[in-house]
């Protein structure tokens, strides 16, 4: 009986499956696609105002925290527009988005969706407004032409506007028989010469002469260190390869370095897909209920991946572990545990059954010059030697001297590299100050790897760990023997360990659907930061035999979605996502972060879920002091603390040599999220995040063992924590920063 049960609900799922694109016609697909396009570019117009309306909206809620603030709630109030025109405008564009939505929605049937991945995937092909891209030389060993180079990824096919910048970064040196100063310096330059299969556009020695166009561009390259020169060309559709060409006039007559140039779109197939990909995703509309299922199934958010499974889960809780895993997942062998035990920053790495990627994904708030920070370098760098597109993002403000040298090695002769270093940009639309420009960085901790041809080595790990050693290490390492490394151990900075968390999951269908995001991320608008989702919700009128089917699903994989945050440009919608997760609690709450003072709403939201008897528990660290945490940060955590400790089990870490920086949610024992962020404001309202949503009993078992395993290494708080009246009133000046 049972054997017939089962094999009826593979029929059922398998025939959802083969059903799901064969519901509509050919010309309605060409109208959806159509449909799906539209809505996103309304919904790149209608960002312009996200911001600045929810500040509206959060101050409302803090007069008036009693009340519920949801994803059902508008992105912005569109009363609160003052300009007649502008008002006019914006709700022309919601109009118009509804009814593409309903549109969409009256064809979507849910018998027709298994509930795993899209409902129908569409293709985005308005071009990106503009970017401007940097080739830098700093040493003139680099790029020889007796050395194979891959081609450097022109990425002019996705944008409008698209310019190359040419900077000589070498060191200056005096010309020893110049006349004057100015011979000596500002005339040094290098011949140099591009030439494509198509029209280069340069500018002209004039500003009244009209732009250059020609299949070659040759210039005296000159030393932008003693000479502010401009050399910057666009290029006309046609181009699809170029060479690059150069030489010191004064130590040679012909060309020495050089690479070539190549349209990315060609050089990746994986690249152009996952950069104008569009999921539908069906949303449910009823039937589920306030509870975990209801909330993983019905969250209308951007930014967001459609419902997918995992093949394969791994806890990364051992530092070794993590540290193993994310050598194995790039090389395909393991780290000897001697090694990394001994902090041996060369040690030998074996790529004879290393995978091929076609994209390598790697996001932190930090890429330290230390062990950590060198071993990944050595496997990134081996996999662009093979041809993969590698694209690094970290903050600006938290790069050293030596960590940028470490990166700069990593680049080295690989154009197919290419890193940025995050910096918010303050623009004239009110979207924060000029300390935001300082405050405001990357948080996201991602690394993955996405093959195209061998699927089943796509990889992700995430969690709380960044690329340094204070977050695998308790011990700290000495350096003395490399120069290049950062000497932690002889106080050249300073140092803590971070008692951390992460996890790794494996699944095609779900990393690749990670990395359209990161895609589209990565080519964001460099002054406004906007960019377009890669999902678009779709509801569904739901039968309750559809939803207990849903709910079913859940119990026979696991089922997952992510999320990422750019807060001051996605209308803050993580601080939604928070407040619904928590309102679907029914019975316990259980999490860990470092980092504990909640937004107004969200303070509100766990106030709700003791009211309706739900059991919160927090793990979260007093003192903070270690590795350049100010000790304001300490005082915040206490504000946090003494304004829940009525309502919430709180738990303090209390390990004087560690810092517990873990980010786990656990909800009824059914739902949970590794992410990235913290329980604090920072987290909401200015840096961006990411994290993994899980629906899945045995998956949530274990995070919640995690959980409760810091949890008994920690003390529960009871009484009030004081704070100096001089850091009160800093943290309530600052509100928002904190």
């Amino acid at each position: 009986m049972n054997f017939v049960r089962l094999f009826l609900i593979f029929l059922s799922l398998f025939a959802a499956v083969a059903c799901t694109s064969g519901q509509r016609a050919p010309s309605s697909v060409t109208y959806d696609d159509e449909r799906a396009n539209r809505i996103q570019e309304i919904d790149l117009e209608l960002s312009k105002y996200w911001n600045n309306d929810w500040k509206e909206s959060q101050k409302l809620f803090q007069i008036n925290p009693s009340g519920q603030m949801t994803s059902s709630k508008p992105l912005f109030d569109v009363s609160k527009i003052s300009d007649a025109k502008i008002r006019s405008e914006v709700e022309r564009l919601m109009s118009e988005r509804q009814y593409h939505i309903n549109t969409l929605a009256s064809k979507l049937q849910l018998r027709n969706w298994s509930g795993i991945g899209p409902w129908f995937r569409a293709t985005f092909r308005p071009r990106l407004p503009e970017k401007e891209e940097l080739i830098e030389i700093t040493d003139l060993e680099e790029f020889s032409l007796s050395r194979k180079t891959n081609p450097f990824p022109l990425e002019h096919f996705f944008y409008n506007n698209y310019s190359l910048r040419f900077k000589n970064m070498l060191p200056v040196e005096e010309m020893p028989f110049a006349k004057d100063k100015d011979e000596r310096t500002r005339k040094r330059f290098l011949k140099a010469r591009l030439e494509c299969n198509g029209d280069i556009i340069s500018s002209p020695s004039f500003f009244f002469l009209s732009k250059n166009r020609s299949r070659v561009y040759e210039f005296d390259w000159y030393f932008n260190r003693s000479n502010n020169q401009n050399a910057t060309v666009q290029f006309t559709p046609g181009v699809t390869s170029c060479q690059f060409k150069y030489y010191d006039p004064e130590h040679a007559s012909t060309w020495t370095n050089g690479f070539p140039l190549a349209s990315l779109e060609r050089q990746s197939i994986s690249w152009m897909k996952m950069s104008n990909q569009i999921d539908i995703c069906a949303r449910p509309t009823a039937g589920f209920g306030k509870n975990p299922d209801g909330f993983f199934w019905q969250q209308d958010f951007n930014f967001t991946t459609c419902p997918e499974t995992f093949d394969h889960f791994v806890n990364l809780r051992d530092p070794y572990v993590s540290m193993n895993r994310k050598v194995t997942s790039l090389t395909g062998s393991p780290l000897n545990k001697r090694d990394f035990d001994a902090k041996n920053p060369q040690v030998q790495l074996d790529f004879s059954r290393a995978p091929k990627f076609d994209i390598i994904w790697v996001s932190s708030l930090n890429f330290s010059a230390d062990f950590h920070g060198l071993v990944l370098a050595r496997a990134l760098r081996y996999h662009a030697e093979q041809g993969t597109q590698v694209r690094i993002l970290v903050p600006q403000v938290t790069m050293t001297k030596k960590d940028r040298e470490i990166v700069q090695w990593l680049m080295r002769d690989m154009p197919n590299i290419k890193v940025q270093y995050y910096k918010y940009t303050v623009t004239d639309d009110k979207d924060g100050t000029w300390f935001d420009r300082f405050h405001r960085v990357n948080h996201m901790k991602l690394l993955m790897g996405h093959s195209e041809s061998s699927p089943e080595n796509d990889f992700l790990i995430t969690g709380g760990r960044n690329i340094r050693d204070s977050y695998i290490f308790p011990e700290t390492p000495f350096y003395r023997a490399y120069k290049h490394l950062k000497n932690y151990g002889d106080g050249e900075e300073p140092y803590i360990y971070y008692n951390d968390f992460e996890i790794e999951v494996r699944g095609s269908n779900f990393i690749k659907a990670v990395m359209a995001q990161m895609v589209n991320f990565w080519m964001r608008d460099a002054d406004t930061h906007r960019f377009r989702s890669t999902n678009i919700n779709i509801p569904a009128e739901t039968t309750q035999s559809q939803v207990e089917r849903l709910k079913y699903s859940a119990n026979m994989q696991p089922l997952v979605r992510h999320i990422m945050s750019l807060p001051f440009f996605d209308g803050y919608q993580l601080e939604r996502f928070y407040i619904e997760m928590i309102d679907s609690a029914q019975k316990e709450l259980v999490l860990t972060t470092p980092y504990f003072r909640p937004s107004v709403a969200i303070s509100a939201a766990l106030d709700r879920a003791h009211a309706r008897g739900v059991k919160v528990k927090v793990m979260t660290r007093i003192h903070l002091a270690g590795d350049g945490t100010p000790q304001i940060a300490e005082e915040v955590n206490k504000e946090g603390i003494n304004r829940h400790l009525k309502n919430v089990e709180i738990y303090e870490w209390t390990e004087n040599t560690s810092i517990m920086h873990a980010k786990i949610l656990v909800i009824d024992g059914r739902l949970s999220f590794v992410s990235s962020a913290n329980l604090n404001r920072r987290s909401f309202i200015h840096d961006t995040e990411s994290g993994v949503l899980i629906l899945h009993e045995p998956t949530a078992a274990i995070l919640r063992q995690e959980v409760m395993n810091f949890i008994k290494r920690g003390r529960r708080i009871t009484d009030a924590e004081k704070i100096s009246w001089i850091n009160s009133t800093l943290i309530d000046w600052a509100d928002s920063y904190f």
